[in-house]
């Protein structure tokens, strides 16, 4: 799951969880510009490729820009 409310997400029992940019615009930032937005989504979407490829053990949250990925009760 991609969402800008991820801790919503992880407790809720989302098992991986993607950091979106925001409520409205979950898969990047229009603020930056056309290119910069669609390399901001485009790593967005990586990461979720990504993360549905991870085998986890519970709630998972994967971070786009930073590339960390934080599991169980304290990823949120």
């Amino acid at each position: 799951m991609i969402s800008a409310i991820y801790g919503f997400a992880l407790s809720t029992g989302a098992n991986r969880v993607v950091k979106g940019a925001r409520i409205e615009h979950v898969c990047g930032d229009p603020e930056l510009g056309p290119e910069k937005d669609f390399a901001y989504g485009l790593q967005i979407v990586r990461t979720a490729l990504q993360a549905l490829q991870t085998a986890v053990n519970g709630p998972t949250l994967f971070d786009p820009l930073t590339g960390a990925v934080k599991e169980g009760s304290d990823a949120a």
